[in-house]
C-alpha cells in the first residue's frame, strides 16, 4: 500500500440480478421451512470440489505465499505509526501540527488475520455476519464535517509537501515565512526519507508485491473453479430468495452502504451467505485456487521479491528506531528477516 500525503480509497460496486428461483426452494420457503434443495447432479460437482480443497469457512488463519513479502498489520501499523511521527515532529519545527492516528482498524474485528492486511474472501465468520452484515466491525464510522486542513493554510502545505501549490502532492521545497528551509518533498520527504531510504520512496508495501496481489485475486475470482463454486452458491442463494452471483455481489451491494448501521435485510443477507459458503465449501474452494496463483507469481518474480523483502526489512528497522525513540512498542518486528 501506498501512501502519499492525501490517503486515497475507491470501491467499485457491482449488482447482477438473477431473477429465476428453482421451484424446491420456492415451495420450501412459501411454508416457512428451507432444507438443502441441491439437485443430485449439483451435490456432484460440490464433493468433486471438496475433495480437491481444505473444507474451510474461515481462511484467514491460514498463510498465502505473498504474505511474506507485503507488511501484515501489525508491521504496517508499525511503519504508518513511525511515518506520521516523523513527518508531526518536522512540521513541529516549522510551527505546524500534524495528526498522529492512536491505532489502525481493519474492521474485520476478530475475523481479520494476522499475516496479511486484507481478509481477499470477504468477511468469513457467522458471528459477523449475524452482528455487522457486510458492515465492518463497529459499523461505518460517522463522516466528519469538513475542516480547515493542510490545503487551506499554503504555509502549511508548503512545510508539510514542499509545494505551496495545493493541487500538488509535493514539490522542490525552498525557503518558508520564518526564514527557515523546507527541503525537496517537505516534512513528507522527510519522513520518507528516515523509513525508506528516498524522500520520494513508497511508504508501506512495494508496487511489485501490490500488483502481484490484486493480479492473483483477479485471477482467482475468474478461475472456473472459483466460477463453479460460486455458482453452487448463488443456486443456495436462491434458496434463500437473494439473487447475487457471487459473494463479492453480495458484499458490495450498494444498498450496505447507504446507512452506518446493517439493517436486518443486510444482516440476513449475509448470514445467508455464510451458510452457503459453507454448504459448498465456497471459502476452502477459492484458498486454494488464490494459493496456487500466488504460488506461481512468486516463483515467477522470485528476484524482485527477494528485493521487495530487503526494502520492507528497512522500513521495519527504520520504524523501530523511530518509535524506539518514542518509546512505543514496536509490532510486527519477529517476521521481517528470514
Amino acid at each position: 500500500m501506498k501512501l502519499t500525503t492525501g490517503d486515497r480509497m475507491s470501491r467499485s460496486r457491482k449488482c447482477f440480478i438473477i431473477p429465476v428461483l428453482n421451484s424446491c426452494a420456492l415451495l420450501l420457503a412459501a411454508v416457512g421451512i428451507l432444507t438443502d434443495c441441491t439437485p443430485v447432479g449439483e451435490q456432484k460437482v460440490t464433493a468433486k470440489h471438496n475433495a480437491q480443497a481444505p473444507h474451510l469457512t474461515d481462511a484467514n488463519s491460514r498463510e498465502m505465499p505473498l504474505d511474506k513479502y507485503l507488511l501484515n498489520p501489525a508491521q504496517q501499523e508499525s511503519v504508518f505509526s513511525a511515518y506520521s511521527i516523523s513527518i508531526a515532529s518536522c512540521m513541529r519545527g516549522y510551527g505546524f501540527t500534524y495528526p498522529v492516528p492512536n491505532s489502525f482498524n481493519s474492521g474485520m474485528g476478530a475475523d481479520a488475520p494476522k499475516t496479511r492486511v486484507d481478509g481477499r474472501f470477504g468477511f468469513q465468520s457467522m458471528t459477523h455476519a449475524k452482528k455487522w452484515g457486510y458492515h465492518p466491525d463497529g459499523g461505518f464510522p460517522h463522516r466528519a464535517q469538513p475542516s480547515a486542513g493542510s490545503h487551506s493554510n499554503p504555509d502549511r502545505w508548503f512545510a508539510l509537501t514542499g509545494t505551496r501549490d495545493s493541487s500538488r502532492d509535493s514539490g522542490p521545497g525552498g525557503l518558508a515565512r520564518g526564514g527557515r528551509r523546507v527541503h525537496d518533498h517537505g516534512c513528507a520527504g522527510d519522513a520518507s526519507l528516515t523509513i525508506t531510504g528516498s524522500r520520494n520512496g513508497v511508504i508501506g508495501d512495494d508496487e511489485t508485491a501490490t500488483t502481484l496481489k490484486f493480479r492473483t485475486l483477479t485471477e482467482s475470482q475468474e478461475d472456473k473453479r472459483t466460477l463453479a463454486v460460486f455458482a453452487l452458491w448463488s443456486h443456495c442463494m436462491q434458496g434463500y430468495k437473494y439473487s447475487y452471483r457471487s459473494p463479492l455481489e453480495a458484499l458490495s451491494d450498494a444498498r450496505w452502504g447507504k446507512s452506518n448501521l446493517p439493517s436486518g435485510m443486510e444482516i440476513r443477507t449475509a448470514v445467508a451467505d455464510q451458510k452457503c459458503r459453507k454448504r459448498h465449501n465456497v471459502v476452502g474452494v477459492w484458498f486454494a485456487v488464490d494459493y496456487e496463483r500466488q504460488e506461481l507469481a512468486v516463483k515467477a518474480h522470485q528476484a524482485k521479491l527477494l528485493e521487495v523483502k530487503k526494502k520492507l526489512a528497512r522500513q521495519l528497522r527504520a520504524a523501530e528506531d523511530v518509535l524506539s525513540k518514542k518509546n512505543i512498542l514496536v509490532k510486527g518486528r519477529e517476521s521481517t528477516e528470514g
